[in-house]
């Protein structure tokens, strides 16, 4: 049996759209009989071992650098130990998320150790973006140091959409080793819902609801969204999500007069009733991979306004379902909203074009296809 062993900063119940596509590829890999397991940082300092969904979650010790958005291993003998059990495992791939998250760089150094196959997986397209320009700099120090090294030095770089297929290029990846595999949803369970949904969730049938999902970070833009709906009538906006800016955020839109309603994280299944009430769906980040967010509201059937980065492009055609801005752009934003508001027939044709697109290239069930038979190469497997 082919074993794998995924390194990642975060992971169950930890949510976020990272942990939950390692979540969903190691499901279907170990319903195709591939033995999947995982090793992240004990941030929340649970237990050190569990099997969740037949994935078995290693924890290791760590420092919490960043309020819960960045992390280092602390390399004491419960680390050592952890990873000795692993070695001991034979796995026949090792494959990390993201380079600038310090688990891809302990998974290169475990992977060369242990002399197995090192598959990196990029959710990213341009150099990390944050507010403290003392982070930003060092961020981008680690990318030209070690990250072109994950880069250069693995077997095969997965790039989930073509804009990090083109990123990991610039970082010295050659083009040989690199394969694009979609970043997905399961459309099956993210779906629409009837409309008395918004009965349900106690929704005013006059309310514009738009809604956010993701990390509540500088680098998401969240705070451009809020002051893009200053001043507009009759909008709820729903935040959900987590991170270290929520408090500016709320405060930015008490200032704002926004009604806006933190929700913290949410399951999957709240997420889609929380979508299936909206009539819009805004992501106003300053990067991304293909953002599992967008996916999740257009198979949701959600109109959608995104800023224009990384992937975005690849799911959204603007004009046709939906529409993209540039990013920091809060006046183009508040006109993109307004032309939504106002125009009920534009929403239904978006809801219906974004919906179709997400089913026919961005369904998990055809893209867990590729990666078996491009990265794992389905010759090797038993």
């Amino acid at each position: 049996m082919t074993r794998i062993l995924f390194f990642t900063t975060n992971f169950y119940p930890y949510l976020g759209g990272l942990e939950n596509y390692v979540l969903e590829l190691a499901e279907r890999l170990i319903k195709r009989g591939i033995k999947a397991d995982v090793l992240t940082y004990n941030v929340h300092k649970i237990d050190e071992y569990e099997e969740y969904k037949g994935i078995g979650i290693y924890r290791i010790p760590c420092y919490d650098i960043l309020k819960d958005v960045y992390s280092l291993p602390k390399f004491n003998a419960d680390t050592k130990r952890i990873l000795k059990k692993l070695t001991e495992n034979k796995y026949d791939f090792v494959i990390t998320q993201t380079r600038f998250f310090s688990s891809s760089w302990l998974g290169m150094r475990f992977a060369r150790k242990n002399k197995i196959k090192h598959i990196h997986t990029e959710h990213g397209n341009v150099h990390v973006r944050h507010d403290n320009k003392i982070v930003e700099f060092l961020a981008l120090l680690y990318d030209m140091t070690i990250g072109k090294r994950i880069f250069k030095t693995a077997w095969k770089v997965v790039g989930i959409s073509k804009a990090c297929c083109n990123f990991a290029i610039k970082m010295g990846a050659s083009r040989e080793k690199i394969v694009l595999v979609y970043n997905s949803v399961d459309t099956g369970v993210f779906k629409p819902k009837d409309n008395n949904i918004r009965k349900e969730l106690n929704i005013k049938e006059n309310s514009f609801v738009i809604t956010y999902v993701g990390r509540l970070i500088y680098a998401k833009g969240v705070h451009d969204l809020i002051k893009a709906l200053k001043g507009i009538e009759e909008v709820v906006l729903q935040v959900i999500g987590k991170g270290p800016y929520r408090h500016e955020l709320e405060k930015l839109a008490k200032e704002s007069n926004v009604n806006a309603q933190f929700l913290d994280q949410k399951q999957p299944e709240e997420i889609v009733n929380l979508l299936s009430a909206s009539d819009i769906f805004v992501n106003p980040s300053f990067s991304e991979g293909l953002p599992t967010s967008v996916l999740e509201a257009g198979a949701c059937g959600v109109p959608i306004i995104a800023t224009d980065v990384g992937g975005t492009a690849e799911i959204v055609d603007d004009g046709k379902n939906g529409f993209l801005i540039k990013p920091e752009d809060s006046e183009a934003l508040r006109e993109k909203i307004i032309i939504l508001k106002e125009d009920k027939s534009l929403r239904e044709k978006f809801s219906k074009s974004i919906r179709e697109k997400i089913e026919k290239e961005f369904d998990w069930e055809r893209n867990v296809e590729i990666y078996v038979g491009e990265v794992l190469e389905k010759k090797g497997i038993s």
